[in-house]
């Protein structure tokens, strides 16, 4: 226990790589205890997948392969006991935004979440690769650093930088971006057949019943404000602001996890829930 907790407290150490010239560089630093690290994506693949970049990039084509093939026992061999990647389904392709966290969450993150995926990731690499997309060996190649597409929209996969270990992984996703159909079983029962845990409720009785004299987020008056100028107030207000969809968050492996279901597509089955209260939005 010791030993790890010290080892997710060293930033970067292990970062330094051997070039042809027998010189030494230091790599991009890695995320300790207490990071948050954000980064988008312009497009998916109708899915999202975490895992040991060394994993992938040994043999990308095979890696790619194993979730097209559904192999269902390779597929809990690569999962279940190496450990070494994730990936869940998504009802559609659209882009979204990512949060990486290096030990807890805060209070909203907490909250707020519709669905989840828990397990553990062997990272020791150091490198774990957050993707939406599966396909073109060249482009996994040239694969960014989540640092330096911080600021951007324009990748598709990047991968982030960790000190070297075994982690609990635990995949969160939110509203109003929610590509899981968590906030879909809630809010729109008819699209999106609940599970036996949620109980669907319109999203104005929602958020009137659990959240009285809080403001409302923008993308909320939109769904639900009758009166013209002030939906084109909310519309306005709610153009200029971002969200967080998922959030992946990394720690210690302290708790005995129960092995994630696969579903039959081959991929991780979603944990899906109704907050206690109606989620405001993670802004980016």
């Amino acid at each position: 226990m010791a030993a790890l907790r010290a080892a997710i407290l060293i930033r970067g150490v292990y970062n330094f790589k051997a070039n042809p010239l027998n010189q030494w560089w230091f790599m991009a630093e890695a995320l300790s205890i207490g990071d948050r690290l954000e980064f988008g994506f312009w497009e998916a693949g109708c899915m999202i997948w975490v895992g040991a970049k060394d994993f992938a990039s040994q043999d990308y084509e095979g890696f790619c392969n194993l979730l097209w093939d559904n192999d269902q026992e390779k597929l809990k061999a690569a999962i279940l006991e190496q450990k070494a990647f994730l990936a869940m389904d998504l009802y559609q392709d659209d882009g979204y935004n990512v949060r990486v966290v290096m030990g807890e969450l805060n209070e909203q993150e907490s909250d707020e979440w519709v669905a989840r995926v828990r397990w553990r990731l062997d990272l020791s690499c150091g490198q774990m690769v957050v993707s939406g997309v599966l396909g073109d060996e060249e482009e996994f190649d040239d694969i960014a650093e989540a640092r330096a597409i911080a600021d951007s929209s324009d990748s598709l996969q990047c991968f982030v930088e960790v000190p070297p270990n075994e982690y609990q992984v635990e995949v969160y996703s939110y509203a109003p971006g929610d590509l899981s159909t968590g906030w879909g079983q809630i809010v729109k029962p008819d699209l999106f057949k609940p599970t036996a845990e949620i109980i669907a409720e319109p999203l104005k009785a929602y958020f009137e019943r659990t959240r009285p004299n809080t403001t409302m987020p923008a993308w909320i008056g939109c769904e639900i404000e009758e009166d013209p100028d002030l939906l084109q107030k909310y519309y306005r207000e709610a153009s200029t602001q971002q969200y967080t969809d998922f959030v992946i968050r990394l720690s210690p492996v302290l708790e005995d996890l129960p092995p994630p279901e696969l579903v039959e597509s081959g991929l991780v089955k979603w944990e899906f829930r109704k907050p206690e209260r109606c989620p405001l939005g993670l802004i980016s």
